[in-house]
């Protein structure tokens, strides 16, 4: 117990049993008072001394300089830009497209629909060829008004698809949480992975792949009922709209499926390429895991031993070891760990090689 800094300055209390100093009551009496005045102690209880700093005092201690603040979700930020840089573009693209009609060749149904149906073939990078610019100027003004839309929109609009996917995770996880607690294990939990607060990379897949099937299924009764194709002229422009293919033999040409249209590409363009970003992510999360395997099952050699020796001791410590594993699975890098150690550097003043209470107390003052 010496040897612990923080536990030899603190007085340690003594049980002394409260008996009158009169010689005049009985041994029995003398054993209730023992028994009454003796503190009764639970086996496993850890107790905190009442000579000990309280910790609500030292977290009350404000620091030399302010903390920075903990980094915030972006994603209600993400939504309100994406939403005002969608309407400001489509706004910009509808005036231009308007002012200019007699620019631009293709069936005509209604101004506005037309040219907010132009504006968003064009930010899909579709092409059905049934509207085109005719004169240099329009010309110009659908080079710049796709890469414009190519760039920025089709961020934002991805972060909004991430967030409505984010959310729908959290809740899930929200309603597995309590109906664990509920009912202890259940099926769901080959589902999502509870530990790491995520939905399993397949189910991602397989809802992704789902949501394909859902807006090509919706694109073909569309086009079946309200431009008047057949079924597998339904299928085929369907299918050639949502990966953005575009061979332009079939197109929308009525008004309410170019109503349509303004909307349900949008959102099936982006779910399409979400599904095959999460078909890559499968892909690369199991070759993670594979390696991961490999890294933690194989034999240390004596390369291994001569590595991971940081301090050059002719040992492994406990500390070393991991850090080596973690650099060979790829999940941290040697700049990382600089960056780590030059920030307990800043915070070790004394050089002692560690960070003890008295020290950092005396930092936040």
């Amino acid at each position: 117990m010496e040897n612990e800094p923080f536990l030899s300055l603190q007085s340690k209390p003594q049980l002394r049993p409260t008996v009158a100093d009169d010689h005049h009551g009985t041994p029995s009496e003398i054993q209730d008072n023992s028994q009454i005045q003796r503190p009764s102690k639970k086996h496993g209880s850890l107790h905190r001394c009442k000579t000990a700093p309280a910790m609500a005092v030292m977290r009350d201690r404000k620091p030399k300089t302010p903390q920075l603040p903990k980094p915030k979700s972006e994603s209600s930020t993400i939504i309100r830009q994406a939403f005002f840089l969608l309407s400001l573009y489509l706004l910009l693209g509808v005036a231009i497209y308007s002012f200019n009609r007699d620019e631009f060749s293709g069936i005509e149904t209604h101004p506005v629909v037309d040219a907010l149906y132009f504006c968003i073939v064009t930010m899909c990078t579709i092409g059905y060829g049934d509207i085109t610019p005719l004169t240099p100027a329009t010309k110009i003004f659908a080079c710049v008004f796709v890469l414009v839309g190519f760039g920025f929109i089709d961020i934002l609009l991805s972060g909004v698809v991430s967030y409505v996917l984010e959310l729908q995770e959290n809740m899930i996880l929200t309603g597995i949480h309590i109906k664990k607690s509920q009912q202890g294990f259940s099926a769901r939990n080959y589902i999502v992975d509870v530990d790491k607060g995520r939905m399993r990379i397949r189910l991602k897949v397989g809802l992704a792949l789902g949501v394909v099937v859902l807006c090509v299924g919706i694109g073909t009764l569309m086009l079946y009922f309200l431009e008047n194709l057949d079924w597998i002229d339904s299928v085929y422009l369907s299918v050639m709209s949502v990966t953005t293919v575009g061979y332009g033999d079939r197109a929308f040409k009525t008004l309410p499926g170019r109503l349509f249209a303004g909307v349900w590409l949008l959102i099936s363009t982006l779910a399409v390429a979400r599904a095959f970003l999460y078909l890559a992510e499968a892909r690369v999360d199991k070759r993670h895991r594979r390696i991961a395997k490999w890294v933690l099952h194989r034999d240390i050699t004596i390369q291994d031993l001569l590595a991971a020796d940081i301090n050059n001791d002719g040992f492994i410590s406990k500390s070393e070891y991991v850090i080596y594993k973690l650099k060979e699975m790829g999940k941290i890098g040697e700049k990382d760990i600089l960056q780590i150690c030059d920030q307990f550097s800043k915070l070790d003043t004394n050089n002692s090689g560690k960070l003890t209470l008295p020290q950092l107390l005396e930092n936040r003052l």
